[in-house]
């Protein structure tokens, strides 16, 4: 049989991968092939051997399956050496068939182009037969030149008809009854996906979920984060004391140059089997457990303020040896919003219930003051409050960086906390993952309070196998369950369980 390789290219990955019987590829399990893409479908294309021939069929994929230009639909359709392959959003793989004489092993993707298509050739007119022999010159127009010129006539004439049709038809302007191309519209409640790389899965599934909504924020600034100065006699709080120097000095310390190769999937990566998708059961079962034991998701700030007020959530110290928040760094200067499914965003007047709770806090944030007139204020407040975490999973976050901090020096980069869900939606209006949350019984991991992202492309391949196998042990003791991300927020996902009990 003939050896076929499939030679993968795109900004986050290079590789040649073969293919024996059958390979799927996608973003995620159940593909075979894991690719780093996330325009890529949980299972986006099939490649698979029958004998000799090769085989491509796109597996209803939102983004498509791309041969040499062309979208592959329908039955599978056959491969050549040399065909180049375009999926996801910019993931390139290029075929490579043993003896195939228009393969090209040894040419970059780049450089590859579609095989040329070349007329049919007509056979030559067999020595001796009757249509060799010249015949009387005709005076008449040959008879296929009158059949084309008639055929002419009919497209020109049928394209006329359908024309003056559809100009009937045509709806006026206001009135316009097609689908319209979709496009993200930034004040909607819920923005509206472009591109869908889930295609059309469970959005259920915790593991479109998580994959929707990790949406980065912008990296912190320590230059726009203010000092935390804890009234003195406050033992509760004290390790909130910190400055944002101090977070200017982890940031650099955990960012700093690596003298090994860093990235998503640098040489060496170790990945142990507790990191895929047994954790993404485990937290769905968790999810589900708190919708049904009464847990309300934070909707905006005003519910965080709540939530740190009666410490359901406690707040996490901005830095400390062993790693620092890199949170908040998308937070808004505006007045304070109540948020609905129904009705969106809506400025909490001065007076309401909700306006009260966070002016209780604000007249004392752990012995600190602020002044909700005071946009630079508003701003420090929210960014203190996407500081908050449940009360279980700080220990465990603690336990993993000082691990972290005493074999390599250097603090964890910890990428997200909890999330109201109006801030999370806000990250998600130009976010192409996105889903259209309809209503409050969804349960983004990050608005629990349970759930906290590692950044890990800045790590060598050494660091990330560490923090790695500390997850899988303590996957193993029934602590917490954690997933590998790839793509543009590649970190380690980690969520805790709430009541300190793994699901059943």
């Amino acid at each position: 049989m003939k050896r076929v390789i499939l030679h993968i290219l795109n900004p986050y990955d290079k590789r040649s991968v073969p293919v024996d019987d059958e390979v799927t590829i996608g973003r995620s399990e159940p593909s075979d092939l894991i690719i780093d893409d996330s325009g890529l479908s949980r299972k986006n294309t099939s490649i698979f051997r029958d004998g000799d021939a090769v085989l491509i069929a796109d597996e209803n994929s939102t983004n498509g399956t791309f041969v040499n230009g062309r979208k592959v639909s329908g039955p599978p359709e056959e491969l050549r050496g040399g065909d180049e392959i375009k999926i996801g959003s910019d993931t390139r793989i290029r075929v490579e068939i043993e003896g195939d004489v228009t393969s090209t092993v040894d040419r970059p993707i780049a450089e590859t182009a579609p095989p040329s298509i070349t007329p049919p050739k007509v056979p030559a007119a067999v020595k001796g037969s009757p249509s060799a022999a010249p015949g009387p010159k005709s005076e008449r127009p040959p008879t296929m030149l009158i059949v084309a010129g008639l055929m002419t006539l009919v497209i020109v004439v049928g394209g006329l008809i359908v024309f003056l049709i559809i100009s009937m038809w045509t709806p006026s302007p206001g009135t316009n009854i097609s689908k319209p191309t979709p496009i993200i519209s930034k004040t909607a409640i819920i923005p509206v996906r472009v591109i869908d790389p889930l295609g059309g899965e469970d959005e259920d599934d915790l593991d479109d979920l998580i994959a929707s909504w990790e949406t980065p924020e912008d990296e912190i600034n320590a230059g726009n984060v203010s000092d935390v100065s804890v009234a003195s006699g406050d033992t509760a709080d004290k390790d909130l004391n910190v400055t944002a120097a101090f977070l200017a000095d982890r940031q650099k310390k955990a960012l700093e140059a690596r003298t090994g190769e860093t990235g998503i999937r640098p040489a060496g990566l170790d990945v142990p089997k507790e990191l895929f998708g047994d954790g993404v059961i485990k937290q769905k079962r968790k999810l589900t457990e708190m919708k049904t034991t009464g847990y309300h998701q934070p909707l905006d700030f005003s519910e965080l303020a709540e939530k740190r007020l009666k410490k359901d959530l406690i707040e996490m110290p901005m830095a400390t040896n062993s790693f620092y928040l890199d949170v908040g760094g998308s937070a808004s200067d505006g007045p304070f919003q109540s948020f609905t499914f129904q009705g969106g965003d809506v400025d909490i007047a001065a007076g309401s219930p909700r306006y009260q709770i966070l002016s209780q806090l604000a007249s004392n944030f752990a012995g600190q003051k602020y002044d909700l007139n005071n946009p630079a204020d508003r701003k420090q407040m929210r960014i203190r409050l996407l500081r908050m975490f449940n009360l279980r999973a700080k220990p465990i976050l603690e336990e993993l960086a000082d691990a972290y901090f005493k074999k390599f020096g250097r603090p964890l980069r910890v990428t997200s906390l909890t999330r109201s869900m109006d801030y999370q939606i806000s990250l998600n209006k130009t976010n192409p993952n996105s889903f259209k949350v309809r209503d409050e019984n969804a349960l983004p991991p990050h608005t629990s309070g349970c759930a906290f992202d590692l950044a890990r492309k800045h790590m060598t391949a050494e660091e990330q196998n560490f923090v790695m196998q500390k997850l899988a042990q303590m996957e193993d003791a029934n602590r917490l369950d954690a997933l590998i991300e790839y793509g543009v927020n590649a970190c380690f996902h980690i969520f805790i369980y709430f009541d300190g009990n793994a699901p059943k």
